[in-house]
Order: structure tokens, then C-alpha cells, then sequence
């Protein structure tokens, strides 16, 4: 693979410094992700044949202890990118799960709604920028936070010595995997941050380069790793992107817990990943890009007006007033820098001393009709007051860092045919393969939104259902116990998946196994559909996967054995269901009995897993 595109993830990883939410009414507010917390995103535009790949960087630990690398096939070019690309990727693409409730007949109705939801320093070591050693820096440069080195080395231990000679920290272990890299010719990117910054200040990194289709590393990755990791990509290009040397699946929904939005859709995707030999992808979205609509540009962005604001709270307030989404961690540093907290106040947290540089107060004796300021916002509005202020200076540097990369990628959306969102979770002994991408014109689209139907199913002389009737979009229909710890209350919906919760809820075992499919997706034609029993020996043979041929072999494909296994068989026994009928519902048995104490908590499914 010594033709292809690697991009290392992270080298140390486990929580997401997501955009933070703006409730509050400010720039330092306390922030609720909208996405899972431990995913690794990544956005592949691809333009011809040049790619740009957007890096969501994330990192727990001590800030002089940052240090990231890359492998790349070429010398790249460097920007900084936003966060907020990701979130607006995020709230536009994610799966839900709506389940309607369409009768309303008071004799037989749902009693209960759903389950409750789930509820710094720098671096300052001494950068020496050597060369030698077997070590070549073939380019160095500031990018955002970050200070970049472009390095090659003949050896692993090479490399290795130089990264940690030159403040680059990287695990012992790191040595074999850079070794194999560089035997293929590849140069790394180095990052770490720069000194007076801290994690903090952490942006996404964009690299481009001239690449036909999207690579994707993970063995670097598996390092640092956490198990069943969720790994999101999204693909702006010329068709729907799928997986040319991994397995692909379509999840059973019967397996979703529709009467909770989905709370367990990260269990079955995981379960069903497990099924493919754990390396597998699922599609969650696959769209001409013309029907999904993003809007990643500021259209309220008026540099002119900000520049000539002369007060700092008035130019926050009017920031945030036309910036829209990109209110962003990106822009925290900058409101540092230009909008500085002086000396007195610093016991203040940023959103305590912000809020009040905010605030439409009065601090002198005569306030007339303005209100007087209270606490500690009298005397920082007047500390700001005798603080210069840049207002033309910090509008650049806003242009430059938080508007300019969303222009650039609303720029690119608007020539992209199709947008794809691919997800698997992945633990570090299935990190043994990077998986190489591709397109295909011929596969259909794929929704982010899945809804079902809901039927009550009412006990002998009972009102209220016991049992829930389930029908998928497809019109197939299967019957699920209505678990007894739910909230009473009157339940109509719709009701949308949350994905702020953990997602790894119990599987519903009377919907079967949790992969509908598993395929084999290659850059034309239909799915090739494999037996699970077979997915380990389809697994391997996808290792010698090449862009442009056939990923298997006719010989290979000729060879499959027939598809044997039934995803729609209950991993665990459905309610019995008596044919009588009582107030004009089918009579079940009553809460309590032995049909219905298999409820869905607590299956376990018995799934094999492909170790390295």
C-alpha cells in the first residue's frame, strides 16, 4: 500500500473538545457536547485528484505532553481548520430514530413514553530541529496552535529518537509501527503545540495533498485507543464512498429500541460489527450532497461593522449576534488575546469575567437610565474602558481562523455530487489494517432518519399496553414487551434518537441478530452478500484489495457458499401473544407472566470477535 494516502488519527486520545453550546449568551459558556464524547472524526473532501482532510484533534493530558504524528505519502500543505465544520457535519448527519404512535384508542393505548435517557501548561522543552541520524526535515512551519515538522527517516528508531530528541514524545512501541511506514516511503507529520498554548487551543489540522480516494490509519492508532472506539468519516466526492478492504453492514433495526430513540444503537452497530470479523463499516448516510443542506459560512459576518466597534463588550455582543455557528472554541483564543483578562481579576473564570465585559452596565456615579453594574462587573467595565482595544486587528484574526475555513468547505460542499457518513467502533487488536476507500455510482442512498410505527397490544380486561407491536418502514413487523420501568404517562409521538447519551443500551433480543447484511462493497456493481460464517475468510482475502480491480476475485466470489443464517431470528423468545381479543386490542397476558419476564435488559449475545 506504499501508493496510498495515511492519516494518523491521534497518538494519545480519549475525549472529544467539542464546540461548546451557547445558552448561556456567551463565549466562555459551559458546554454540553451533541456528539458521543470518545468518536474520532474525520472529513475527506475529494476534488479530481487532489484530497483535503479535515482532523478533529482530540486529547486528555497534560498539554507540554501533546505531541501528534502523521504519516503521509508527500509533503502536504497545512492550515488550521473549525471545529464547528464538524459540528454542523454532526447535528445534520447523525442517525435518529422516531417512533410514532398513530392510535389513540382510549381502550388499548401505550401507558408510558420511553426509558429515562441516559443521563494548562506548554512545552517547554528544548527544540533542537535536528537533522541527521538517518532524519531528514524537509519542511517546518506555524500552523494555528501548532509547531509542524515534516520529517523522513531510513529506520523507526530513527525517527523514534529524533521525535523524542526534539520534544515529540511518542510511547516506546510507537518504533516498529514508524519503522513500517518508513520502509514504505512514507515522510511524517510532527505536530505539537506551540509554547504559550495549551490544549485548550487544540483546532482541527487540515492537510492536503494529491490522492484519488481517502486512507485512513489505524495502526499508529491503536496505541493510544480505547476498545470499540467509534471512528466517524465523512466524504465529500464524486459518489457514494465505500469501504474497499474492510467488510460493510446494514444493521437490523428490529434490534433498535425504538421505545427509547434508539438509546442502544452504538451496542447494535458494535454487535453487528463483531459479526464482519471486526473490520467493518456501516453507512449511516449516503446523499446527493444537492439534498442535504449545510450551511457551514457565516452569511451574517460584516467585518466592516466589527472593525469599527471601539467598545470591547459592544463588539462581543455584536459577535455573537451574526456569527451564527461559528460560535466555537476556535474563537476563544482570539477573544484572549485581543479582549486580555488583566492581572486583578484572574481568580475570575472566563465565563465569569466575559459575561461581564458583556454586560450594557454603567460603572460611573451618573447612570441616568442605564443600569448600574453589580459585583465585579463595575470595575472590569472599567478596566476595559482604559484597556486598549484592536477591533480591526481581532476581525482579522476572526476572518482568518473562524471564517475563512468555513467559506473554504462551504465552497467545496457546493461542487461535491455526494456527501457519505461511514462509522465503525474499533478496539486496538483489530487496529491491524488501515481501511482504503473508494466510490461507487451504483449503490442507492442511505437516510440518517429512520421512523417506525407503534401498536399497543393490551392485556385481557386491560387498557394499557403490555406488549408494543413495532413496523418498520419496509412493513415488517415484530412485538416487544413494554418494560415495567418506565414513566407513566401519555406517549405520542414522534421521538427523535439523542445521541448525547452513551448509545450501548441492551440489544433487543426479539428482533434477531444485529446485522441485517454483511457485504462486500466494491467501486461498481451491487453488494456482494456473505454468510457470517464466512466473514473471516472474506475479511482476509480483502487484505490484497487494490483501487481499481476487483476487490475479490470471480474466482473467490464463485466459491462463496450460499447465505445460510437468519438475522431475523429472536436471540431471545417473543411474548406470547393470545388471538382473543378485549377492547378492540389482541388480549396478551397479564404483567407479570412468565412470557413477559423476557424483557429486554440484560441479552447477551454471544458474538465472536477477530483477534489480531
Amino acid at each position: 500500500m506504499s501508493s496510498r494516502f495515511f492519516l494518523r488519527l491521534l497518538a494519545a486520545a480519549s475525549a472529544l473538545f467539542a464546540a461548546p453550546a451557547w445558552a448561556c449568551g456567551g463565549f466562555f459558556c459551559n458546554s454540553q457536547s451533541p456528539v458521543n464524547q470518545a468518536a474520532e472524526r474525520v472529513l475527506y473532501i475529494q476534488d479530481g485528484a487532489q484530497i483535503t482532510v479535515h482532523i478533529q484533534i482530540t486529547y486528555q493530558g497534560p498539554s507540554q505532553h501533546f505531541s501528534w504524528v502523521l504519516p503521509l505519502q508527500s509533503v502536504p500543505t497545512l492550515k488550521a481548520g473549525s471545529d464547528s465544520i464538524f459540528t454542523v457535519l454532526e447535528y445534520a448527519t447523525r442517525p435518529s430514530f422516531t417512533l410514532q404512535y398513530p392510535n389513540n384508542d382510549p381502550n388499548c393505548h401505550f401507558p408510558f413514553c420511553a426509558y429515562p435517557m441516559e443521563a494548562g501548561a506548554t512545552n517547554d522543552k528544548n527544540t533542537t530541529d535536528t537533522s541527521g541520524g538517518g532524519v531528514t526535515v524537509l519542511a517546518s512551519a506555524n500552523v494555528g496552535p501548532y509547531e509542524t515538522k515534516v520529517i523522513q527517516g531510513d529506520t523507526g528508531a530513527d525517527l523514534q529518537k529524533w521525535l523524542t530528541d526534539n520534544g515529540y514524545d511518542q510511547p516506546a512501541a510507537t518504533t516498529g509501527l514508524l519503522d513500517a511506514y518508513a520502509k514504505e516511503g512514507f515522510v511524517f507529520l510532527a505536530l505539537r503545540l506551540q509554547k504559550a498554548k495549551s490544549d485548550g487551543d487544540l483546532v482541527p489540522i487540515v492537510v492536503q495533498m494529491q490522492e484519488p480516494s481517502p486512507c485512513l490509519p489505524l495502526r499508529l492508532t491503536q496505541l493510544a485507543a480505547n476498545p470499540d472506539m467509534p471512528v466517524i468519516i465523512w466524504t465529500m466526492g464524486p459518489a457514494r464512498a465505500v469501504p474497499k478492504n474492510w467488510l460493510h453492514v446494514v444493521l437490523n433495526w428490529k434490534t433498535i429500541n425504538w421505545l427509547t430513540a434508539g438509546d442502544n444503537y452504538l451496542t447494535v452497530a458494535s454487535k453487528a460489527i463483531d459479526q464482519a470479523s471486526g473490520h467493518a463499516f456501516t453507512t449511516e448516510l449516503a446523499q446527493k450532497a444537492a439534498d442535504v443542506k449545510l450551511q457551514f459560512a457565516l452569511t451574517g459576518w460584516n467585518p466592516t461593522a466589527l472593525a469599527a466597534i471601539t467598545q470591547p463588550g459592544t463588539y462581543l455582543n455584536t459577535l455573537l449576534q451574526t456569527i451564527g455557528n461559528g460560535q466555537s472554541k476556535t474563537l476563544q483564543p482570539i477573544i484572549q488575546s485581543f479582549i486580555p483578562k488583566p492581572a486583578a481579576f484572574a481568580s475570575l473564570t472566563d465565563q465569569e469575567f466575559y459575561s461581564c465585559v458583556q454586560q450594557d452596565c454603567c460603572y460611573t456615579g451618573n447612570c441616568g437610565n442605564t443600569y448600574a453594574c453589580s459585583g465585579n462587573c463595575g470595575p472590569i467595565k472599567q478596566a476595559m474602558a482604559q484597556q486598549p482595544f484592536d477591533a480591526k486587528g481581532m476581525t482579522q484574526a476572526i476572518a482568518d481562523g473562524v471564517v475563512q475555513p468555513l467559506a473554504d468547505v462551504q465552497a467545496a460542499y457546493a461542487k461535491t455530487p455526494y456527501l457519505t457518513r461511514l462509522m465503525t467502533l474499533v478496539s486496538p487488536d483489530e487496529m491491524n489494517k488501515d481501511p482504503i476507500f473508494a466510490w461507487n455510482k451504483d449503490l442507492p442512498t442511505v437516510s440518517a432518519q429512520h421512523v417506525a410505527t407503534a401498536k399497543p397490544l393490551c392485556g385481557s380486561g386491560s387498557t394499557e399496553a403490555v406488549v408494543a407491536q413495532i413496523t418498520l418502514d419496509d412493513g415488517s413487523s415484530y412485538e416487544v414487551p413494554m418494560p415495567a420501568s418506565l414513566t407513566p404517562g401519555t406517549c405520542y409521538g414522534p421521538y427523535g434518537y439523542n445521541s448525547t447519551n452513551t448509545g450501548k443500551g441492551p440489544i433487543v433480543g426479539e428482533g434477531g441478530e444485529p446485522a441485517e447484511k454483511i457485504e462486500v462493497l466494491d467501486e461498481s456493481g451491487a453488494p456482494i452478500e456473505i454468510d457470517q460464517s464466512f466473514a473471516d475468510q472474506v475479511d482476509a482475502e480483502l487484505n490484497n484489495a487494490k483501487l481499481g480491480q476487483p476487490s475479490l476475485s470471480a474466482e473467490f466470489v464463485k466459491a462463496l457458499p450460499p447465505i445460510t443464517w437468519n438475522p431475523d431470528e429472536p436471540t431471545v423468545a417473543p411474548p406470547t401473544v393470545n388471538t382473543t381479543t378485549a377492547g378492540g386490542c389482541s388480549a396478551v397476558p397479564a404483567a407479570g407472566s412468565g412470557a413477559l419476564a423476557l424483557l429486554v435488559a440484560g441479552v447477551v449475545l454471544a458474538l465472536r470477535r477477530r483477534r489480531a
